[in-house]
């Protein structure tokens, strides 16, 4: 029994193949690009060029928010506990889009934007 499933298998691998081939053979005909650019940069990704794009990301919600923060220390509200408290209730987005403010988030915020 082994042996026939394995032959069958080794006969459906080839017939794959066949059909592969052909299927390649055709998109050629057509004048499709195979292969090549799959539209990355032309330098590639990098995770120095992640980290750029993440830094500029953070520093645009940063100044962004810190008008948000910026009313609610004139408001009175100038300790980071409160401040946080303040930006969840009143539903401002935290910079990943969240609804939930966390001390650390705040923190990085003011440090970006104070620096």
């Amino acid at each position: 029994m082994m042996r026939v499933d394995a032959a069958m298998a080794q006969k459906e691998c080839e017939l794959i193949s066949e059909r592969t081939t052909a299927a390649l053979a055709a998109a050629k005909a057509r004048g499709a690009a195979l292969g090549g650019d799959r539209g990355h940069p032309v330098e590639g990704p990098s995770a120095a060029a992640a980290a750029r794009a993440r830094r500029l990301a953070a520093e645009r919600a940063a100044h962004r928010l810190a008008l948000e923060i910026e009313r609610l220390r004139t408001d009175g509200i100038t300790g980071q506990a409160a401040i946080t408290r303040a930006l969840t209730e009143r539903g401002v987005p935290a910079p990943r889009g969240g609804v939930a403010w966390a001390h650390t988030t705040v923190a990085r915020v003011l440090v970006r934007t104070e620096a």
